[in-house]
């Protein structure tokens, strides 16, 4: 189908064009003629805004939050009458790539030891990150593992560490490329499991975006002869493999299109990425290492490791793995993080643990200040070139651009009209996000 897949009214009569573009697990364009579409329309645009969406969003999903999310904008700056830059031209692009549609069955409900109803919504979830996992996994190692976790709902130590050691030796075998942490070890792997496993059952996720919220480990739990529960691991390699995905993604993907708008046109590129959608475009600007920056960048409750702009990441001498994105964008990067973001609050630094990071004896499991996520902590490393401040309040408060900022870090969880500016993982198209957006797209 070529034109755009929907055009949004703007003042004068003219339109924001809305282009689609899917994308396989590896990174494959699928919307080929979409593409040149957009390519062939650039030489008449002031302004592109790329959006990725993040994880456990299917289509319609992922296209409701872009139009959400535009409106807004839209509408936004008709109620606070916003001045346009010069000759305004906008063109939209929405990234759909391949994430999940599930839950973990302990987010669900009480009884975390119980099998799921075979009718059930719990069943099919545990099936779809059964596929997902296996479909990533070493060949030769597939057979074994299925028949350590197929089906089951408790495996003992053993089994639990060998499965442990399949996966990582599969999803987690080089450095993380957000903070170049080294994997854990099959055993360090099985406290953090264990984590997962105790505490009885989490709150069911507030919005179809959130990983999970896990409760700490309870004591005696492996000793008391509980086992481990093999949907615990399903789930965080699902994690892994999803953020490993966005990366291929963003990188091979969404990369060489924003290598070729920032090479051949002289658009103001705005790039926003939620979850981790943040991760498919952090990676696609990096991957083009463009000789001209991008305009802005937003991204809204990363799902990425919040030592990934350090020069240094906590001692080791190695800089985070989106540290040159500082030098390739024009503005500063706005990031927002919340208190109210559950999942990245209290789940992501879990499965998201490597092994020691820093100093000796510091990778503790569960660790926020090493493995937490730049949306739910905010960024860690960058102080001299960074800020902290409250979302702006819509209309009378504004953000300093200046001062030669790389990074402002803005916190969701200040209350607005009574209310959370962020209220949780999937809540970013609302006045405080819109508002950030003008911030970083207006004139100047």
């Amino acid at each position: 189908m070529s034109g755009p897949f929907q055009q949004f009214p703007l003042e004068g009569g003219s339109t924001a064009d809305l282009y689609l573009l899917r994308y396989d697990r590896d990174g494959g364009l699928r919307s080929p003629v979409a593409e040149q579409e957009i390519k062939d329309r650039l030489a008449g645009v002031s302004d592109v805004f790329l959006f990725s969406h993040g994880w456990n969003n299917v289509f319609a999903q992922a296209l409701d939050r872009y139009r959400s999310f535009v409106n807004g904008f839209i509408e936004q700056r008709r109620q606070f009458a916003l001045p346009l830059p010069p000759d305004y031209k906008p063109l939209l692009i929405g990234v759909i790539w391949p994430s999940t549609s599930f839950v973990m069955p302990w987010e669900a409900g009480p009884d975390i030891a119980a099998e799921p109803d075979p009718d059930g919504a719990g069943a099919r979830q545990v099936e779809e990150m059964f596929g997902l996992v296996t479909g990533a996994l070493k060949a030769e190692s597939d057979p074994e593992f299925v028949e350590l976790v197929d089906g089951r709902t408790t495996i003992d130590a053993a089994d639990a560490r060998r499965a442990a050691e399949i996966v990582l030796d599969s999803l987690r075998a080089g450095r993380d490329p957000d903070d170049g942490s080294p994997p854990p070890t099959a055993e360090e792997f099985l406290g953090v499991w264990a984590a997962l496993d105790g505490g009885g059952a989490a709150a069911p996720p507030a919005a179809p975006d959130d990983f999970g919220v896990a409760h700490p480990t309870t004591p005696g739990l492996l000793v008391a002869g509980g086992g481990f529960d093999p949907r615990s691991l399903l789930r965080t390699a699902t994690v892994w493999t999803m953020k490993a995905r966005a990366g291929d993604v963003g990188a091979k993907g969404v990369g060489p299109l924003v290598a070729h708008i920032l090479r051949e046109s002289a658009v103001r590129l705005h790039l926003i990425g939620h979850s981790f959608g943040a991760k498919v475009v952090l990676s696609a600007l990096v991957a083009a290492a463009p000789t001209r920056p991008a305009r802005s960048m937003l991204l809204l409750q990363a799902a990425v490791n919040r030592w990934c702009f350090a020069a240094d990441v906590a001692g080791t001498g190695r800089s985070g793995g989106y540290h040159a994105a500082l030098d390739l964008v024009d503005r500063p990067l706005l990031t927002t993080f919340s208190a109210f973001d559950d999942p990245l609050t209290r789940f992501f630094h879990l499965a998201m643990r490597g092994g020691q990071l820093g100093e000796p004896g510091v990778a503790a499991i569960g660790d926020p200040e090493l493995y937490g996520a730049l949306g739910g902590f905010g960024p860690a490393g960058v102080d001299a070139v960074s800020t902290r401040r409250s979302a702006a309040v819509p209309g009378s408060e504004h953000y300093d651009l200046g001062g030669g900022l790389r990074v402002i870090a803005v916190d969701g969880g200040v209350e607005i009209d009574g209310n959370p500016a962020i209220s949780g993982h999937g809540d970013v198209s609302n006045p405080a996000t819109w508002w950030a957006m003008h911030a970083l797209a207006g004139p100047g």
